[in-house]
Formats: C-alpha cells, structure tokens, sequence
C-alpha cells in the first residue's frame, strides 16, 4: 500500500507540470490541436525507442492493435481535442472541476462494470473531492451565463472518456503485454486520430515557427507525456482504476501550487479549504481496503 501511495504521488506530481506547461505552450500561440498532436508524437517516439531497448517490440496481432486504438483515440486524442474546443466557451476554472471529476466517473464507471465493489470509505472520499472542487468554482461563477450549461455538458464527456479508459485498460489490458509497447501503442494511435482533427481544423503549426521562448514547453510537454503513459500502464495493473485516477487529485493540488510559484497566482480561502476537501478525499480513498484489480487475462472486449 506505501508503495501505491509513493507511486501515485509521484505520478500526479510529474502529471502536475502539465499545468505550467500547457499555459506557456498557450501563451506563446501554439494552436491547442497542434499543440497536442505534436507532444503526443514526441512522447510516442521518445517510449518507443525505451521500449525496443527494451525488448519491449509492439506487438501488431488483433487485441493488441484493438486496445491501442480504443485506448488512443478515446481516452486519449478525443477527450483531449473536445477539451482544447471547449476552453474558449467556458471560464478556465471548470479545468480543474473536469479534471478531478475523473475519479468520481471512473468509481461509477468500475462500478457499472463490476470491476470494483461498493465501500463507503472511497465512495466518500470521492464525495469530498468533488464537493472541493465545487467549493473552488461555484462560488466564483464558474458559470457565469445559462447558455453555458450546455458547452459544460458537452464538457463532461471529457472525465467520463478518462474514466472509460481507466475502467478498459484495467480489464481488457491484453495479457503480458508490456507496459512502454502499450503506452507507445496509445500515443500513435492518439497522434492518428489527431492529425485528422488538425487537418479538419486548420490548426497547422511546425514546431517553434513563432520564435517565442515559451514555445519550449512543446518539449516539456513531450517529457511528461512519456513518463504519463508508461506510469499509467504500470499503476493501473498494480492498484485498479479508481485508486489509480486518484492521480487526478494529486496533480490538481501540485498544479494549483505551480501557478502560485510561476505565475504569482492567488487564491481566495475557499481554494486552501477546497484542496484540504480534496486532500482528505484522496487519503480516504486511498486508506480504504482495497480489492485486488480484476485480471485482463481470460476477459475479452466486446
């Protein structure tokens, strides 16, 4: 159990620079798609070479090929892309509420799909988080304007593919497959299906073509995507879906301390109130006696 803990401490933390990063990649104009595409091809290329000096060479039968597509393209290059959409139609604070909505999606997901059982130690845990999180939006009108109820809806698909993915890969992960081949495998399945969006979108960028400083968080973010991917694969064979996604809490918290550090953000007391909210929902969670995470050997997707 210390072990998963350390583990998913270290995941959110790594997970948690995306947060500067992707504010920098922004500042310096880097289309949102664009920006995507290209530090999921340099975080493909960066675990594909690890894992064939590994040993590690993908492997291109049927399940194999199936989970790397479903794995890339929904969990991956869609919610990604719907996120990058919707930032301009909604205030930047429902970031943060999408983001640590993913556990709470994945427990009721991995209850739906019997890849956990109920207890009411996570189930609260997760109440808190989310309940944190609506302490830290709400009250400063995280929407503003009734007609975006609708983009926030459309929104919510975001969590719900992340935990989709989490639920999938814990149960249909394709035995003995290797954790950089798979991680591999979801990057250039995702890089596919976003060069369709950039091309159906316009959003054609070459790597640091506007000469700003700042475009260095292209690489930065192709850094952290090859440590995500591969410590994703990793964790959620070892801890199940709805410990893993407790990341998501992690990387908020680290994120929200990030601003502060590097861009001089201040927060009102409600946020230091939401985050110890989130921070006793994620030790609940975590604390809680925990079932092994179903096998994917013998489970076949439908």
């Amino acid at each position: 159990m210390v072990r998963n803990l350390v583990l998913i401490l270290l995941a959110g933390l790594n997970f948690s620079f995306l947060f500067p990063v992707n504010v920098l990649a922004f500042r310096a104009g880097i289309p949102a798609t664009a920006y995507v595409f290209w530090y999921a091809l340099g975080a493909g290329a960066i675990v594909l070479a690890i894992a064939l000096a590994k040993g590690q060479v993908p492997r291109l039968a049927w399940p194999h090929l199936k989970s790397n597509l479903i794995s890339g393209l929904l969990g991956f290059a869609f919610p990604f892309a719907l996120l990058a959409f919707v930032s301009g139609k909604l205030p930047t604070g429902i970031a943060a509420l999408l983001i640590v909505l993913t556990p709470a999606f994945t427990y009721l997901v991995s209850l739906a799909a019997r890849a956990s059982r109920f207890h009411p130690m996570p189930a609260a845990g997760l109440v808190l988080a989310v309940i944190g999180v609506l302490v830290m939006v709400v009250p400063a009108g995280a929407l503003p304007t009734p007609d975006m109820a609708g983009w926030f809806l459309l929104a919510l698909l975001v969590p719900f593919c992340f935990a989709v993915l989490n639920v999938y890969v814990q149960l249909y992960r394709p035995p003995a497959a290797p954790d950089f081949a798979l991680a591999s495998g979801l990057l250039f399945a995702g890089v596919a299906g976003l060069a369709v969006l950039v091309v159906a979108t316009g959003q054609y960028y070459l790597p640091f073509q506007n000469g700003d400083p700042q475009e260095w968080a292209l690489p930065a973010a192709m850094a952290i995507n090859a440590i995500v991917w591969p410590f994703f694969f990793y964790l959620i064979n070892r801890t199940g879906a709805v410990l893993f996604s407790m990341m998501n809490v992690v990387g908020l918290v680290f994120g929200t301390f990030w601003g502060i550090l590097i861009f001089a953000d201040s927060h009102s007391p409600l946020v230091w109130v939401a985050g110890l909210l989130m921070l006793v929902g994620f030790f609940l969670v975590v604390l809680a006696p925990q079932a092994a995470p179903a096998a994917a050997a013998g489970r076949e997707a439908a």
